[in-house]
């Protein structure tokens, strides 16, 4: 094919021009994505052009990138043909697999679908046809044909000088595009577009950028007055089929229901020394006591959002380009209920606004006050004020942010013995004595303790508490380098140390009791649902969840964190990363030989999918 042969500049041209032709072929195949995709104005359709060429673009790219460097280097005639044949057909087989994939379940490639084909028991779960065989064997086929002749043309063409401005311009388009993109995305989803954000999910790898609290701090925004669509408008909906069946509230009598959250509050650490008020409040005659409860995330964002959807993270871009509130929030609100919501942390970021109280008027987006222990205060004072003044039935929510923040005030006392006065986090590392910065993380606990003790008081005076469900709780959890890896804080994996948090509700008409089975927040709303608003549609149409009082075993738990999610099982940990690769290891981060058994995740995928349309 090759003569006479080509040097190592003339290979790397042939790999840029065959990178273009089948970065060309990638776009006619991945046209299939944008049948998914509502685009409504001139801004969307312009936005959508640049997302598409840019991240698509960019995907084959990172390809010839890698196949041009390898063909420069080696300048082996069989060896290069065969490196750049196989990577063109490799990606165009992908991004075909992925769109088919995308078509059926509406999420994208990823190693839980090859673990599904290829896990423990995968042959029991998906069984293929002698004909579905032989239409993808077919299919690869055609793009071996195809990816064979567009390499063809390019050897051919390598010495055509035209090119050169060709080859340039077109990467350089997908750049400019990937980065107009970005900007705009950035600027609009602060200002509330919901067309711009829709889009994000559709596209493989796709994470645009955002800068809410950046525009916020600057002035460019005010997170106060950003506009939220109506809560119940159909058509902002989109592709999302949540709830699956009608609902109506049939409770004769409506208790106040109020959630009490301390941001990244880890399971151990609720004890009557770190929290002795709220802890003694497992006590009381109505208080039930979760003792193996687990968030739905190992962060904010996915903690907050599984509490009140009762469904996974994952739905989280979706419910938040439509602006589509909690069936939950939904019911009170229909029903009549005052709402009160009060973060010490910014609503607006994560998005809460745009999804969890997308529906409640005159949201505050932010709390005055220069330290979240001066926030967690403010917060405080806020609902003594609203329930002295507010009627039943009232919905309230309390997100408590000084243990996040490590931020006690300076005069708290008693602190906890040795204390790290000044938390510097360069100094964390495998060796770092952890105890010093546990403790100062506990007094901030201590501190809301109190906080937490003035907001049932306060009920008490105004004779609201016999008639209000109190449900304590956090987000996530915390972690000092518990597994000795060098993990700190929350977000990085899935152990206990990250996932289990307290959970303590006060229900009037129940009586004490504390439960061992593991449970989750996926199942406090549909609980509520059931037990206090009457509501008898069955839960799983419009969540994940269960009955808090089912002791039936779970095999599986879901747990999202910021782009990824894991699943916990009784005897290993499934970690997914967002280059659609995984990882098994035990409970404590070690790895193991175990993998994903094909069932279970058949059970995962249709869970992350079934609220589409």
């Amino acid at each position: 094919m090759i003569d006479p042969p080509l040097s190592r500049l003339q290979w790397a041209k042939s790999s840029l021009l065959f990178g273009l032709l089948y970065t060309l072929l990638a776009y006619v195949i991945t046209l299939n994505y944008t049948s998914f995709i509502q685009v409504s104005s001139t801004l969307g359709t312009v936005y959508l052009s640049f997302a598409f060429i840019g991240q698509i673009g960019l995907l084959c790219f990172l390809g010839v990138i890698i196949s041009t460097c390898l063909v420069t280097l080696i300048k082996q005639k069989h060896l290069n043909l065969f490196i750049l044949w196989l990577t063109g057909t490799g990606i165009s087989i992908l991004f075909f697999t992925d769109t088919q994939i995308y078509e059926l379940y509406r999420f994208h490639l990823g190693g839980f679908v090859w673990s599904l084909v290829f896990g423990e028991g995968g042959s029991q779960v998906v069984s293929v046809s002698w004909l579905t065989k032989l239409l993808i064997a077919g299919v690869v086929f055609l793009f071996m044909g195809v990816c064979a002749v567009l390499l063809w043309v390019s050897i051919r063409l390598t010495q055509n000088r035209k090119l050169k401005n060709l080859r340039l311009s077109f990467y350089s388009l997908i750049v400019l595009s990937f980065l107009s993109a970005n900007l705009i995305h950035a600027w609009y989803d602060a200002h509330g577009n919901t067309e711009i954000r829709a889009m994000t999910r559709h596209l493989p790898l796709y994470e645009p950028a955002t800068a809410v609290r950046f525009m916020a701090k600057q002035g460019w925004i005010d997170p106060n007055t950003v506009t939220q669509r109506a809560p119940f408008a159909k058509e902002h909906t989109g592709q999302l089929n949540y709830p699956t069946q009608g609902y109506d509230i049939k409770a004769d009598n409506k208790p106040n229901i109020l959630f009490i959250a301390i941001d990244a509050w880890r399971g151990d650490t609720f004890d009557n020394t770190v929290t002795p008020y709220t802890f003694n409040l497992t006590q009381q005659s109505d208080a039930l006591y979760f003792k193996d409860h687990q968030s739905g995330g190992n962060v904010t964002k996915g903690g907050i959002f599984s509490l009140f959807y009762g469904i996974p993270g994952t739905y989280w871009d979706a419910f938040t380009a439509a602006q589509l509130p909690p069936v939950f929030i939904q019911s009170l609100q229909k029903a009549g209920y005052e709402t009160g919501i009060w973060s010490s942390g910014p609503i607006i970021n994560p998005s809460f606004h745009r999804n969890v109280f997308s529906s409640i008027p005159n949201l505050a987006t932010k709390t005055e006050g220069d330290a979240p222990y001066k926030r967690d205060r403010k917060i405080t004072d806020n609902f003594v004020e609203f329930v002295k003044n507010t009627h039943s039935p009232f919905l309230s929510f309390l997100f408590f942010d000084a243990a996040h923040g490590y931020a006690p005030p300076e005069d708290y006392n008693p602190k906890f013995e040795p204390y790290w006065d000044r938390v510097d986090h360069l100094a964390l590392n495998e060796d770092f004595d952890p105890t010093p910065y546990r403790n100062r993380y506990r007094t901030a606990l201590h501190f809301i303790d109190e906080q937490i003790e003035r907001v049932i008081n306060s009920l008490e005076e105004t004779n609201k508490l016999k008639d209000t469900i109190v449900i304590i709780t956090s987000d996530h959890g915390e972690e000092f380098n518990d597994t000795e890896q060098n993990y700190w804080g929350h977000g990085s994996n899935f152990t206990q140390n990250q996932t289990h948090v307290p959970l303590v509700i006060l229900w009037p008409g129940k009586a004490h009791k504390e439960y061992h089975h593991r449970t989750s927040h996926y199942d406090i709303v549909p609980t509520i649902m059931t037990e206090a608003l009457g509501i008898t549609t069955p839960m799983n149409t419009y969540s994940s969840g269960r009955s808090l009082f089912d002791p039936t075993g779970r095999d599986w738990l879901l747990v999202h964190s910021y782009f990824n999610y894991g699943v916990i099982m009784k005897d290993r940990i499934v970690t997914t990363f967002p280059t659609g690769q995984f990882e098994v290891t035990d409970l404590n981060l070690n790895k193991t030989d175990k993998n994903m058994p094909a069932g279970v995740t058949l059970s995962v995928l249709k869970e992350i999918s079934r609220f589409y349309k």
